[in-house]
């Protein structure tokens, strides 16, 4: 019975410590690191539950003390090398003086080790600790209100810059002709594996494809887009929101809202944004007020499409209702939205080839398609214009060379919602197929498409050739059955250095 009792304690530690590597493989600790500190960790279990494996002289103590010790200081060297951030002080000196005090009391009750130790050097030392933990206890106290005012400078320093950026020249003055026009927002960089991009036929798929991420680091930098919408009829309108300056730039800070697990669970260095690119300065050089948004279409409940929703508690979100329920990772994005949640029935009918859509206005001018798979409730949504029609894709296929989804896929999900993403992806082939005068707007196309997105909506309101310039440049990249044509296959290009960040080159 204590063989097994000591099996399962190993076992038990042995998830935890797998788990904590994983953490911090995520947070992109050298594979060779990480062996020799798993075997290091693995050494001390054994080490502690069975010491004669070392030795017939060997106890606990000296296993604590060959192999205790150094594990230990790796524990903490790692964290404060990859995890650690401002706001753990308080927490840290916090347990430190509830450790201490603990000590104080057991020093203070516990029986004299000897009939010669004298029980006034029992009190002294308990009466150090004591006095110890209370001081601890007090300078957590005062590091609380530090660290608070630390974070709001660092803030403060990044809304100078953005206001700064807002009053640089090259704004841009309000138009309004009665026309719909479109504005591709860039909102920042996410860095992520090339796998996890273009990897969705080589394996990349379900934990396995999750696992990948973790451990392969070919990684590249791809663009976050939103699309701000100026409606004449509808009012001002958003097609998800990107990131905010705090995810790109507190952001082990912004995920520590939810705790230390929301921290933890994401890479310190996922989000790049410069000033210029926070989705409230760039709304206010095309000459808008982000207060005048009334509307946000959020594809899918990612935290790269919806961070930007902390600038936009005034507005009404319209997501699919699975998502909401299911599809949620990170709640504190959307703290300041909750209760101005909307959730289309999809009642509308048919559309093209999508058996259920919704006419959210009830004229035609925009369309909510379900296109679920890479999330529960994911939607794309298609927006008539003057001259064509926009449809934004979300994350169902993330670039132009995507919708050859049979040579070109991102990672999936598996199981039924690969092949629900799979089939969001043949409807919309359909969809752009039968509708020549629509094309597809992506929100992390890093290819030449890109550019030419943004020539043709450089104004916002491309006319009926601009609409044909982009569809030409599909058909230069894809033949009429959804196939890649020869110079558009992505191949990943290393960093010269060895190390960063790669690139993508199309052959």
């Amino acid at each position: 019975m204590k063989l097994l009792g000591k099996i399962a304690l190993l076992a038990l530690t042995l998830v935890v410590s797998a788990a904590w590597l994983v953490v911090l493989r995520l947070k992109d600790v050298a594979a060779p690191l990480l062996v020799g500190y798993g075997l290091l960790l693995l050494g001390l279990m054994i080490g502690l539950l069975w010491p004669g494996v070392f030795g017939r002289r060997s106890g606990r103590a000296r296993v604590r003390a060959l192999v205790g010790v150094p594990a230990a200081l790796c524990t903490l060297g790692l964290y404060f090398a990859v995890v650690f951030h401002v706001t753990d002080v308080p927490v840290l000196i916090g347990l430190a003086a509830a450790a201490t005090l603990a000590a104080a009391l057991v020093t203070g009750l516990r029986r004299r080790r000897a009939r010669t130790e004298p029980a006034s050097g029992r009190a002294r030392r308990a009466l150090l600790l004591a006095g110890a933990g209370a001081l601890l206890g007090v300078l957590s106290g005062i590091s609380t209100s530090r660290v608070d005012r630390y974070r709001r400078d660092l803030l403060a320093r990044g809304a100078e810059e953005r206001e700064q950026a807002v009053n640089a020249t090259g704004g841009r003055r309000r138009i309004s002709d009665g026309a719909v026009r479109v504005f591709p927002i860039h909102t920042g960089d996410t860095i992520v594996t090339y796998g996890q991009f273009y990897g969705g036929l080589d394996g990349w798929e379900g934990l396995n494809g999750y696992m990948r991420t973790l451990l392969d680091k070919a990684q590249i930098a791809v663009p976050i887009y939103a699309y701000l919408i100026d409606h004449p009829r509808h009012g001002l309108m958003l097609i998800d929101a990107g990131v905010n300056w705090e995810q790109a730039h507190d952001h082990d800070g912004y995920y520590g809202h939810d705790g230390m697990a929301s921290r933890l669970l994401t890479e310190r260095n996922e989000y790049k944004m410069t000033p210029e690119q926070d989705l409230q300065v760039q709304v206010a050089r095309l000459g808008y007020d982000i207060k005048e948004i009334s509307t946000v279409f959020l594809t899918h409940v990612h935290d790269d499409h919806a961070g930007g929703l902390r600038y936009l508690s005034h507005a009404t979100v319209v997501m699919d209702r699975r998502d909401w329920i299911d599809g949620v990772l990170y709640p504190y994005s959307f703290g300041l939205v909750k209760d101005r949640l909307s959730f289309p029935a999809f009642d509308s009918g048919r559309y093209g080839a999508f058996p259920a859509a919704q006419d959210h206005f009830g004229d035609g001018s925009l369309v909510l398609l379900p296109t679920p798979g890479h999330s529960p409730g994911h939607m794309c949504v298609l927006l008539r214009m003057d001259d064509g029609a926009a449809l934004f894709m979300g994350d169902t296929l993330y670039t132009l060379p995507h919708l050859a989804v049979d040579q070109v896929r991102q990672m999936t999900i598996g199981g039924a919602d690969t092949e629900l993403q799979l089939q969001a992806a043949r409807r919309i082939q359909s969809l752009l197929a039968s509708a020549q005068d629509t094309v597809p707007l992506f929100a992390h196309d890093n290819t030449p498409y890109r550019s030419a997105v943004a020539s043709v909506f450089s104004n916002g309101r491309p006319r009926a050739a601009e609409f044909r310039t982009l569809r030409r440049h599909l058909d230069t990249v894809l033949t009429p059955d959804w196939r890649l044509r020869p110079g558009h296959t992505p191949r990943f290009v290393p960093p010269s250095s060895g190390a960063g960040i790669g690139e993508v080159d199309f052959r």
